[in-house]
């Protein structure tokens, strides 16, 4: 086998400018490299797609994505939002001329917390009933009225008329105080008690009005008209008293327990002593 002969060189010696390095990558390595960076430009324009379509799709923009605004005032939103989770929020409105819609396929329940995250009022709106639970609870007109004020002790009504239009009216297991009772036009208005009594009082005075029909007192019982300190006016064209006893036997002597019953001119009425024919002292008539 001839032997290789090598030669030394001196580099020393040699011109930088005549002296070539070949220095570089040749082959499988070099098809391998372009291949990498032919696989990663595919998968950053893949991605760069993705991220132009999510944010068309999200419409994302500078103020927001998609309905939802941010602005310096809070969120706006422009159509409607499903959330799946609680929602906080100091204040919720509609836009200007819109309306306001909250809806649940279960319920919808409004809760405030204070400080230390304890419920202090809730609305609860359920499928068949309405629960508010707070304090006190009152509505008021758009100028800061009250119309309807409650608490634990007492329900207040400031409106200027209250309305039962019920066929059967309204009914109370207590008391009502209120300065005036009317009935609805051309209807009657009913004061009842079933099974109780009932009681009227004024410490002023008490009116009984009818401007186009008749007041009617009935009682299975007795009625009672009493005046503690004045006295009891009958003012009418006639006074009629029906079903009174009449007596139609002849003879006989007066009994112990008999009156008469006389009228004076100004329409006073006053009891006599049987067959007096109505004489009495003239104090009597005035």
């Amino acid at each position: 086998m001839p032997s290789r002969e090598t030669e030394e060189v001196d580099w020393n010696n040699q011109d930088p400018a005549t002296v070539v390095y070949m220095i570089g990558i040749y082959g499988w390595r070099k098809r391998f490299i372009y291949f990498l960076i032919l696989v990663l430009l595919v998968i950053t324009i893949v991605n760069l797609s993705l991220v132009i379509w999510v944010m068309r799709v999200m419409d994302f923009n500078l103020d927001g994505m998609g309905k939802l605004r941010i602005t310096d005032q809070g969120l706006k939103l422009y159509g409607e939002a499903e959330f799946v989770k609680d929602l906080r929020a100091n204040m919720i409105r509609p836009r200007q001329n819109s309306e306001l819609t909250l809806q649940s396929t279960a319920n919808v329940t409004v809760n405030a917390r204070n400080s230390d995250g304890n419920i202090t009022g809730q609305l609860f709106i359920g499928n068949d009933e309405v629960v508010a639970r707070n304090q006190k609870f009152s509505i008021k007109t758009d100028q800061g009225k009250n119309i309807l004020y409650a608490d634990k002790d007492k329900i207040v009504f400031a409106a200027d008329k209250l309305e039962f239009s019920s066929p059967n009216g309204a009914h109370f297991s207590g008391s009502v105080e209120t300065e005036s009772l009317r009935a609805p036009p051309k209807k009657d208005l009913r004061l009842a008690s079933l099974t109780r009594s009932l009681h009227m009082d004024a410490p002023d005075g008490m009116s009984f009005k009818s401007a186009a029909g008749s007041v009617r007192i009935s009682s299975l019982q007795d009625v009672t008209i009493k005046s503690m300190s004045g006295k009891v006016v009958l003012d009418a064209e006639d006074v009629s008293f029906k079903n009174l006893k009449i007596y139609t036997g002849s003879g006989g002597s007066p009994a112990a327990n008999a009156r008469e019953v006389c009228i004076c001119k100004n329409g006073k009425i006053f009891l006599a002593a049987a067959q007096s024919h109505c004489q009495s002292s003239a104090s009597i008539c005035d």
